[in-house]
């Protein structure tokens, strides 16, 4: 069977009526009646009438423009997720704006970090603690402006009950983006695990400013509040 059928179009022509000639007449003063013919075609249409009723070739029609689809909007920057998050109206449309700003700062652009920083959370899910440190502590000598691999070096350091470096690894996280919010909470929580409520207070403050929702805070900056403010801070 043919993919294509092809359309055949007959071309019927109207041939030319013969002529009628009329016998000679006896009289020599009759005039000869001159050949009639009939010229092929149809009648012409009287002027003013459309192009296809004069017998011409059927003109195209003009076809109305498809609609253009609208060019695809740019990803949202850094900044523009962070004013979303201040602003959601709830925590279930926050929860998806923390992820999306977690899963970028955990991109560095380089290949080799970013893999590290990925086996540095496949051990911890697997509660490999001890290689999960030492990888964190690998990555952060080879790509010191990382800041989500100081992030991860402090929530093992912490984890660890190696206070120090936690602190020292949170205020490098928060040097190079000011942002993490995360970071900002776990600062808190050990400043007040030190005792230190003022400090601990502020940032846990200014975790919220940033996102309101994160799990827990909103009953720490109440009991801080009350005892800073106790002690005439």
């Amino acid at each position: 069977m043919l993919g294509m059928r092809q359309m055949l179009f007959s071309l019927v022509l109207l041939a030319p009526v013969a002529s009628v000639a009329l016998a000679q007449p006896s009289d020599p003063h009759d005039q000869v009646v001159p050949d009639l013919q009939v010229t092929p075609g149809a009648p012409s249409a009287p002027d003013g009438a459309p192009p296809d009723a004069r017998g011409g070739p059927p003109q195209p029609q003009a076809q109305a423009p498809r609609p253009s689809r609208p060019p695809p909007k740019p990803p949202e920057t850094d900044d523009q997720l962070l004013a979303k998050l201040a602003k959601a109206a709830d925590q279930r449309a926050a929860r998806p704006i923390e992820r999306e700003l977690k899963a970028r700062w955990a991109h560095t652009g380089s290949p080799s970090a970013d893999l590290l920083l990925k086996r540095v959370d496949q051990a911890m899910e697997a509660h490999d603690f001890d290689t999960a440190r030492e990888i964190a502590q690998k990555l952060t000598a080879i790509a010191p402006n990382f800041a989500e691999a100081w992030h991860r070096r402090a929530t093992l350091a912490t984890q660890k009950d190696d206070y120090e470096d936690a602190i020292s690894s949170l205020r490098r996280t928060l040097a190079l983006q000011p942002k993490n919010f995360v970071a900002l909470a776990e600062l808190g929580s050990i400043l007040e695990e030190y005792n230190d409520k003022a400090h601990a207070l502020d940032a846990y403050r200014q975790a919220k400013t940033i996102d309101p929702y994160i799990e827990g805070i909103e009953d720490r900056i109440k009991e801080l509040t009350k005892t800073v403010e106790g002690q005439g801070i």
